[in-house]
C-alpha cells in the first residue's frame, strides 16, 4: 500500500477492539491533546521508528512543524487517531470518512478542548497523505 492509499482509523472512547483484516506495515499513531500533539510511526514489529512531540500545539492543521513531519513520512499504510470522545456511536476502531468526522464534530460539546484538536490532526494527516479533507474545496 502506498502513501496515497493510507487508511485512517479513529479510536474513540474506551473499550472495544477491532481486528484489522491484514496488519499494515507502518502505522502513524496520532494523539491530539488539548494543548499538545504526539505522533509515532510504528513499524511492522510494533517498534517506534519516528516520533514528533509538539508540547504547545496551537491546534492548527497547517502547523509548520506538523506539516514538515508529515511531508517527510513515506510508506505509511494506515493512520490511527486517538479521539477522546466517541459518544455512544464510537466505542472502538472505525474507518474515518466524512460522516465520521461530522459525527466527531457533533460530539465537541462532550470534549470541547480535545475534539476540535483531534479533527485538526485528522485534517492534517489526510491532506498530506493524499486523502480527502473533511471540507474539500468546491469543484470547478
Amino acid at each position: 500500500m502506498t502513501d496515497d492509499s493510507a487508511r485512517h482509523v479513529v479510536v474513540a472512547g474506551v473499550g472495544g477492539t477491532a481486528e484489522p483484516a491484514a496488519a499494515p506495515g507502518r502505522i502513524l499513531v496520532v494523539n491530539a491533546g488539548s494543548s499538545s500533539l504526539k505522533l509515532r510511526v510504528l513499524g511492522p514489529a510494533d517498534e517506534i521508528t519516528t516520533t514528533l512531540d509538539l508540547d504547545q500545539w496551537d491546534g492548527r492543521p497547517d502547523h509548520r512543524e506538523l506539516g514538515q513531519f508529515l511531508c517527510e513520512l513515506s510508506g505509511v499504510d494506515a493512520v490511527g487517531h486517538r479521539v477522546v470522545h466517541g459518544g455512544s456511536r464510537f466505542g472502538g476502531a472505525t474507518l474515518i470518512d466524512d460522516e465520521v468526522t461530522a459525527a466527531i464534530a457533533d460530539l465537541s460539546d462532550l470534549a470541547p478542548l480535545h475534539q476540535p484538536r483531534a479533527l485538526a490532526a485528522i485534517d492534517a494527516a489526510r491532506a498530506v497523505l493524499h486523502r480527502p479533507s473533511r471540507n474539500p474545496p468546491p469543484g470547478p
